[in-house]
């Protein structure tokens, strides 16, 4: 017997009822072992500047008895922090996973009831079973090009200096070639240069002091 879509969506909401609590879950696990992190972080910092701290009072001349001790303890530090984020990715994979069965079990009943004729396809219906919906939805920017490149934006107001200081650096680079004039004409001959005012000479003669303009006559 074919199901209907109220049966289908009273199926969904039960199967996804305890998915927030174990979705919560997994990420108190992520904040714990992000805490156990954030320790071993402060360990290396500390052991690194006792370390530093050392060789400015007595010279690299003097050997530290507690640098071979600090040593391993910020190696194994270092391996103890790379372990636990890797943990935290395969939690957050696991998050993932979750999200992504449920999903795409709803996507097959609703294939299912589109299938049969209980309810209309609907192209926009967003799905994790084929990029359909998303393709009609975004532009296609291979095809949808302009003449001239333009520089790119920051995206909120909010940008930092790093941010600002690549937009600044994309519009030097784009404006130069926007203003660039073609090398050729349209009958295949170089252009010709405007003819050179006459104050414009004198102005080159006399810098760095500002131009005075006068006649030719003078």
């Amino acid at each position: 017997m074919a199901e209907d879509a109220a049966s289908v969506l009273e199926q969904f909401v039960q199967d996804v009822a305890n998915l927030p609590a174990e979705i919560a879950h997994l990420l108190e696990e992520i904040h714990a072992k992000d805490q156990v992190v954030q320790e071993c972080r402060n360990t290396i910092a500390t052991r690194d500047n006792s370390i530093q701290k050392f060789v400015k009072l007595n010279g690299t001349g003097l050997p530290n008895p507690k640098e071979e001790g600090y040593c391993k303890l910020v190696k194994d530090n270092f391996e103890r922090a790379k372990a636990l984020q890797e943990e935290k990715c395969t939690l957050a994979e696991k998050q993932a996973l979750l999200l992504d069965r449920q999903i795409k079990r709803l996507d097959f009943k609703i294939r299912d009831l589109q299938n049969d004729g209980a309810i209309a396809p609907d192209p926009q219906l967003p799905s994790l079973l084929s990029n359909t919906s998303l393709s009609t939805r975004l532009p296609n920017f291979s095809t949808t090009t302009t003449g001239t490149s333009t520089p790119l934006h920051p995206l909120s107001g909010n940008a930092g200096p790093s941010t600002t200081i690549a937009n600044s650096n994309i519009t030097r680079l784009v404006q130069p070639s926007a203003r660039q004039p073609s090398p050729l004409n349209t009958a295949g001959l170089p252009p010709q240069q405007p003819p050179q005012q006459p104050w414009a000479l004198y102005a080159a003669q006399t810098a760095p002091h500002p131009p005075t303009l006068r006649s030719v006559d003078d």
